[in-house]
């Protein structure tokens, strides 16, 4: 990391001498479980960085020690003037859901630290939040939720980074003009040639630095322009066309967007799906309630090891569809004759069991005579081709989000029709090793394996819709196609594996 010239001199940097350690990693462990907006929901990447880690690093990299008397004395005023004498009003709010109070110096150091600009500035890239505080002080009882462990006017949190938070932008822009000067009034260069999942050049980025980043990987360097190139060089307002209703018809105008990279990908993601729709979905019929289908659950089945029975178990860990205040589970109607099982759904009290068949390791419990067959069993009949498969049940659109139908026959009838139709089953083997290892061990040794014949159909539908760069869009430049292509590839990629 560099300017032009080593504007500091000889001054230590902060990370040479102290960091918030401890804060820092409580909004760490948030990293993996940040639902949307996040790199990582991109693309996987197997050794991906904390971005609350890359953005203190970055950050604590590029300033000096401001207690050290060899830092320039612009950079000692720079900090005691944002963080302590003339706080922007924006800061000096203390926010928590609907409360609100005032907080006239939110960077104070805590009780029995030294006020000094070097803890200052610690507390500025990381502060426990009040409530946080009380609990460890014995005066809360409750502990904070991760998401409220540090103050909101930390520089690590991740809602910092989102536009439209007003506090979050003041802390930016203190943390870019601090960055600044301490290079002198130029905009210091991170280079970082093994960038892997990007985390240090997009947090660099956003301190205001000019980031250079490499991979040797063709999989990280086409992460690193999807996470650090595309976005900042075409995520702007812009003019696209398109249809607008006039006087009762539909016609083609040029309209301003606020972002023409997720217009355009939302455009063609939608022309992708629609292409799609048309040829497969008669596969996945609404039910009598009329309800669009979302996703179907199903159930491995093995044969039951008792001689005299035989029958095909379903195998469940668990019935329950839903735990939350709207609980759902399955219910089993055992035909003992006939050696069947078909499922229900049922809701709140009407529930009476939700244990299922088998236990995660243990053997499973046979509905018809209640023999037990063990996981090797299983197992072996898995590699006999014996195991098989049955749809418990559908998941629809419901009125806050997602509901559960019980199997009606016009979906057991469009599971029929995609059996007949000819699709190519992937051949190619899964690597033995022990990461796969419970594929291997039921039999499941191909990738064709692990789909049935309806999810090979949609798939190679999906696959089939021109993700070629130059086949979507014609009219975009080069490197804005392979972008939107990146893009509809991934989400592509995400259907496959549900990621």
């Amino acid at each position: 990391m560099s300017g032009r010239g080593n504007y500091a001199g000889d001054c230590p940097r902060l990370i040479e001498v102290a960091l918030p350690i401890r804060e820092i990693s409580a909004e760490s462990v948030r990293d993996k479980g940040i639902p949307q907006g996040h790199i990582s929901r991109l693309h996987k990447w197997w050794a991906r960085r904390p971005l609350a880690v890359s953005r203190a690093v970055v950050f604590a990299s590029l300033v000096p020690d401001p207690d050290d008397p060899r830092c320039p004395t612009d950079f000692r005023a720079a900090v005691e003037r944002h963080l302590k004498r003339h706080v922007p009003a924006e800061m000096k709010h203390y926010r928590r859901g609907r409360e609100s109070r005032r907080d006239e110096d939110p960077y104070r150091p805590y009780e029995g630290m030294a006020d000094t600009l070097r803890n200052r500035l610690l507390i500025f890239i990381a502060k426990w939040s009040p409530e946080s505080l009380a609990f460890e002080a014995g005066k809360r009882k409750n502990a904070a939720v991760p998401k409220e462990l540090l103050d909101d006017r930390s520089l690590v949190k991740w809602e910092t980074s989102d536009p439209e938070n007003t506090q979050g932008h003041e802390v930016l822009r203190i943390a870019r003009e601090l960055v600044k000067i301490a290079h002198g009034g130029e905009v210091p260069t991170v280079l970082d040639p093994f960038a892997g999942g990007g985390a240090i050049p997009l947090e660099a980025g956003r301190l205001g630095c000019q980031a250079i980043a490499n991979d040797y990987n063709p999989v990280a360097y086409l992460i690193l322009r999807a996470t650090c190139e595309f976005p900042q060089k075409y995520g702007k307002p812009g003019k696209r066309k398109a249809l607008i209703e006039e006087f009762g018809k539909k016609v083609e105008r040029e309209v301003q967007v606020p972002n023409v990279l997720v217009h355009d990908f939302e455009r063609w993601a939608n022309w992708v799906l629609e292409r799609t729709r048309e040829k497969i979905e008669h596969l996945y019929p609404a039910g009598k309630d009329g309800r669009p289908v979302l996703a179907y659950m199903w159930a491995r089945t093995a044969p039951c090891s008792n001689p005299s029975c035989q029958g095909q178990m379903p195998l469940l860990r668990s019935l329950v569809l839903c735990s939350k205040s709207s609980k759902t589970a399955l219910t089993m109607k055992v035909d003992k004759a006939r050696k069947e099982v078909s499922f229900g759904v049922a809701k709140g009290s009407a529930i009476k069991r939700t244990e299922g068949t088998k236990g995660e390791r243990g053997p499973a419990t046979c509905p018809y005579c209640e023999e037990q067959t063990s996981e090797e069993e299983i197992r072996a009949a898995g590699r006999a081709g014996r195991m098989g498969e049955q749809i418990v049940c559908v998941v629809v659109e419901g009125k806050g989000g997602k509901d559960y139908r019980e199997v009606e026959d016009t979906d057991l009838a469009a599971f029929a029709r995609a059996r007949k139709i000819e699709v190519e089953r992937p051949g190619e083997s899964i690597p033995e090793n022990q990461w796969n290892v419970k594929t291997w061990v039921y039999g499941m040794t191909t990738w064709g394996a692990l789909f049935n014949q309806r999810q090979l159909v949609a798939m190679q539908t999906f696959g089939k819709r021109p993700l070629n760069p130059s086949s979507i869009v014609p009219s975009l430049v080069k490197d804005f196609r392979s972008d939107v292509a990146v893009r509809l590839a991934d989400c592509f990629r995400r259907t496959l594996t549900g990621a």
